[in-house]
This record gives C-alpha cells, structure tokens and sequence, in this order.
C-alpha cells in the first residue's frame, strides 16, 4: 500500500558529536563540520539530541550563543530511557544512548580514538567523521541542493 509518508523521500536522522559542531564555527571555505551545521540549520537532515547533549552543547558553544540559538531550534529532542557504557570515554555514551534511541542512520564525529568513537558501527548506526559523512552518497544530493540555495 503507497501513503504520502511512504512517497516522501527518507531524512537522514544524524546524531553529531559537539566537537562537530565546535568546529563548525572556525571559518573555512571547506569546512565539512560548517556543511553538516547547514544541513542541520536547514532542516536538511533530522537532527537529535538528549537533554544531557544539549547541557553539553550549551558548555561547548558558550562563545557562540547565536550559533547555538540556531541549532536550538531545528534539534529534535529525545529521552533515552538506556543507560549505555560502551565507550571508554563515559561523555560519549550520551551520544551513543541518544543515537540508538532514535535509529540514528549516523552518528558523526571527529573523536575516533581509542577509548572514544573506535568502531565503524554501534548496531545499526554507522559512526563518521564529519569528511566521512559529507562524502557519503546519500549526503550529496543534500550538498548540491544546498550550494544552489
């Protein structure tokens, strides 16, 4: 059976580390962090936090708080009700506890170190750096759309 819903074209649901976006803020003409921060602003891509993300965001991007106004908005909130500890670094397992709440596609990050983001994959979310993630095939058509906005 065809619906509307099932007609729309499917949007990308991403999880982003806040280094992602603390990097997004340094002016760069190819800045893969500032492309997922416009994705996101633009609603281009679904983008989802916890309450504990947003404490850290709020920490992170203090010098920012126009930037962090912005992205306020257009993040879609969840509650996980998991508590994880997969990953070494006990900060990142709120990323991972709100990535796999939601069904996240990608949870995009620059900390791949030991101890922090190491795997390709948690479930069925992938993990990517942000030059990951903006080479994707799925995010290209996204990025052409947006260069002729």
């Amino acid at each position: 059976m065809n619906t509307h819903a099932n007609l729309r074209k499917r949007t990308l649901r991403i999880v982003v580390d806040t280094c992602v976006f603390k990097l997004a803020t340094f002016p760069s003409s190819d800045n893969p962090s500032a492309l997922i921060a416009e994705l996101a602003l633009r609603g281009m891509v679904e983008s989802w936090v916890s309450p504990a993300i947003l404490d850290e965001y709020s920490r992170v991007l203090s010098q920012t708080p126009e930037f962090l106004a912005e992205l306020l908005v257009v993040f879609e909130t969840c509650y996980p009700i998991t508590t994880l500890n997969v990953i070494r670094h006990e900060p990142d397992n709120r990323f991972a506890e709100c990535a796999l709440a939601v069904g996240a596609d990608f949870l995009v990050t620059v900390n791949t170190a030991r101890g922090h983001f190491d795997r390709k994959r948690l479930d069925e979310v992938r993990i990517v750096t942000p030059g990951e993630f903006v080479s994707l095939p799925a995010v290209q058509p996204l990025l052409a759309e947006l260069a002729h906005r």
